[in-house]
């Protein structure tokens, strides 16, 4: 079963944990971390390196940050160089994590997809699953179908 760590800034990451515990249930072998203010970067990333650990089975682990280039990122960089070496390369990093992306992940620990499939279908679902809605988009739908009607 793939792993998962949510390491974010603040208590985000719990927040997506409990989202998904509420979608489909209590979901497993999910670990998260969170960036309070005025704590340490450092133990931070020792955090993170904890949470790879417990959530490591064998098929990998997937890190999701909140931030790309920011410190949950660098820390999990940082922890990751820690490790030994047949679990680093079973670690990947995504960043921009959302509520979508975390049920992708889910998804592919419970049909146990290969780690580097599932990272390509997570990191697909965060690009797709952004969009937009207005009532002007109603609108201007209403006025082109208004436009084909007439001859």
């Amino acid at each position: 079963m793939l792993g998962i760590v949510i390491a974010t800034h603040g208590s985000l990451s719990d927040g997506l944990k409990d989202a998904v515990n509420v979608i489909v249930g209590i979901a497993d072998n999910i670990e998260t971390v969170n960036l309070v203010q005025g704590q340490a970067v450092d133990t931070l990333g020792e955090e993170i390196k904890a949470a790879i650990n417990r959530a490591n089975t064998g098929e990998g682990v997937l890190v999701l940050v909140d931030l790309l280039s920011a410190s949950p990122y660098n820390q999990a960089v940082l922890a990751i160089n820690q490790l030994p070496d047949d679990l680093k390369n079973k670690v990947y990093i995504i960043g921009g994590v959302s509520l979508p992306m975390v049920l992708e992940a889910v998804n592919h620990q419970l049909i146990n997809t290969p780690i580097e499939e599932a990272v390509d279908a997570i990191v697909n679902q965060g690009k797709e699953s952004v969009g937009s809605w207005s009532l002007a988009d109603i609108a201007n739908d209403s006025d082109d179908d208004d436009d084909e009607d007439d001859f």
